[in-house]
């Protein structure tokens, strides 16, 4: 037993001398092997001061979980206006405003986080007083940083991705509501970029233009544009550290109007060693989902109950986000054949499982982390949604 113990002492010595991220990556791994065999189970929550009563919209929206368990996302209160709230793993919230956030009743503006990464930084948009949305970085002690896109004049900077180094990526909006994607480096500079002969007339002739969504340690990012074929298909799109850009199709995707890989607000899974999940739109407007390996080979799926007539199937027509974690698990949404939006798991090995909390009408997956815990939220029967955690496997 000293001799083992020495052992597995050296090992987190030695990851200790190496960069933080990837410490932080293996340390994950080895725990994640400790707790593999407990049970799964689903826990609800609401956060404090959200609106429980039917209305528009009205509960709790979660939208990211790390590592550590931490979750966070928004709610909607009474004054119809959207907090952010970090809860902990033990169930403890704190919620939060950005700076310059508009908390007027009844104005639907506020502050909504996407993303939250291992060491606890959070990342999302808050709206002011006009509807614009505006970035911003929130550190563990509640610091904040805000920041814009340059040129986004029409609805402002949207950060969807996050990683630990705290370089974001997200989208921005023109003045002529075009999408383009960008990356803010940890040191705060924006770089604004469109994927190769993109679409450029804006969202008033059906263009959505482009959107980076995830971004892992070693800087790459991942997201999506649309081309300027007239039909506005969809592409992958990958931003290598040194600016390079590479787009890809996943095989079986559709050439017509609005089908082909991804689609509008769609964020794509990416982890670690570089590979990427997604869903792409075939021929009959028919979702799948995708795994391209990090050489750039495709495995296609679809979940079991899954639809498979138009606008039906493994993943939606807009905004379903997709989380790929180091262990090659999958988080996504499915629809079936009555138009019913269920959550999905994927192992490794291809097997699928339903994720939806008892009571659900609505399922909508947000987050993985790397031990397969689940989070996102769900509407019960009378429209009120609420938070919910899957437990790993």
């Amino acid at each position: 037993m000293t001799a083992n113990t020495s052992a597995f002492r050296n090992r987190f010595e030695l990851l200790s001398k190496v960069r933080p991220a990837l410490y932080i990556l293996v340390c994950a791994l080895f725990l994640s092997l400790a707790i593999r065999a407990q049970e799964p189970r689903i826990i609800t929550f609401d956060a404090p001061g959200a609106d429980t009563t039917p209305g528009d919209y009205n509960g709790t929206y979660a939208s990211s979980i790390n590592v550590a368990g931490f979750i966070t996302g928004s709610y909607q209160g009474a004054d119809t206006v959207y907090h952010g709230f970090l809860r902990r793993p033990d169930g403890k919230f704190t919620t939060f405003e950005a700076p310059g956030a508009d908390t007027t009743a009844g104005s639907f503006n506020g502050t909504t986080p996407t993303s939250i990464n291992d060491l606890g930084v959070i990342t999302g948009y808050f709206s002011d007083a006009t509807g614009l949305s505006h970035g911003f970085l929130r550190t563990p002690t509640g610091k904040f940083t805000t920041f814009d896109v340059s040129g986004a004049g029409a609805n402002g900077t949207f950060p969807i991705g996050l990683n630990l180094e705290g370089a974001v990526v997200g989208y921005a909006l023109d003045s002529n509501y075009l999408f383009h994607a960008f990356l803010r480096t940890p040191d705060g500079k924006i770089h604004a970029f469109v994927g190769p002969d993109s679409c450029d007339t804006g969202t008033s002739t059906g263009c959505y233009g482009n959107e980076v969504t995830a971004i892992n340690f070693l800087g790459i990012s991942v997201g999506n544009f649309m081309d300027n074929s007239g039909n506005f298909v969809g592409h992958g799109l990958i931003r290598y550290p040194d600016g390079t850009l590479k787009s890809f199709e996943a095989p079986g995707a559709g050439t017509g109007t609005d089908q082909g890989t991804s689609c509008p607000g769609c964020a794509a899974g990416l982890n670690q060693w570089g590979a990427i999940a997604g869903t792409y739109t075939d021929n009959n407007n028919v979702h799948h989902g995708f795994l391209r390996s990090p050489n750039g080979k495709f495995t296609t799926f679809d979940a079991p109950g899954a639809g498979t007539d138009g606008y039906e199937g493994t993943g939606c027509f807009s905004d379903c986000p997709t989380s790929l974690n180091d262990s090659g698990s999958i988080m996504g949404t499915y629809i079936d054949t009555n138009f019913v939006y269920h959550g999905y798991l994927r192992t490794p090995d291809g097997k699928i499982v339903t994720v939806d909390p008892s009571g659900s009408v609505f399922t909508w997956s947000s987050g993985m982390n790397d031990f397969g815990a689940i989070t996102g939220y769900y509407a019960d029967a009378n429209g009120v949604y609420h938070g919910f955690l899957r437990t790993q496997d």
